[in-house]
């Protein structure tokens, strides 16, 4: 379960800090506003969580033999993309264009979700509660971004999505030690 919370939380980084830049700008409906920022990310988060672990079922039975290499792998990559992003400038919000732009923005801050989910799939975990827990966690994170988004964006800005790189990139690491037998849990 402790995994399954810190893999959401590196999950939720990227919608985080996105949705600090959404709810920067804005004072008017801010409580409304970050509801439907939240909800948006946490929907298309779970929902490509799913579709991942779907998709990795499907290919499970060929890479039976490495699952905990390729795991490893999505999960360092994953990892590395946000590390390396959070060094980048932060990302405008075009929510404020428009839903069909939110919907957009959301997808895109949920790719890694999917990678993800293809992860879950590897290891074989309980998709119905992982998914449950990353809309949760996104949810809560992307609303406290956006509502609080001017004064986190100065205080904690590219942090968030260096924390949950390097986060997601240690649950990697921990995956392919107790699958090679180094570490025992």
């Amino acid at each position: 379960m402790l995994a399954s919370i810190f893999i959401a939380i590196g999950l939720s980084m990227d919608s985080f800090a996105v949705s600090m830049a959404c709810g920067s700008g804005s004072k008017s409906h801010r409580l409304k506003k970050a509801a439907v920022i939240a909800a948006s990310f946490a929907f298309f988060q779970s929902l490509a969580a799913v579709v991942g672990f779907f998709a990795g079922v499907s290919f499970l039975p060929a890479i039976s033999s490495f699952d905990h290499w390729a795991a490893f792998l999505l999960l360092a990559y994953i990892g590395g993309r946000m590390v390396h992003s959070s060094f980048l400038p932060q990302p405008k919000c075009v929510a404020d264009q428009g839903p069909g732009k939110l919907v957009l923005l959301s997808i895109a801050t949920s790719i890694d979700a999917l990678a993800v989910g293809v992860s879950f799939a590897l290891l074989r975990v309980d998709i119905a509660f992982n998914a449950a827990v990353i809309a949760f966690v996104t949810f809560a994170f992307s609303f406290s971004g956006a509502y609080f988004g001017s004064r986190l964006r100065e205080s904690i800005g590219r942090k968030a999505e260096l924390f949950g790189g390097l986060v997601l990139i240690a649950i990697g690491v921990k995956i392919l030690l107790e699958h090679t037998g180094i570490l025992v849990l």
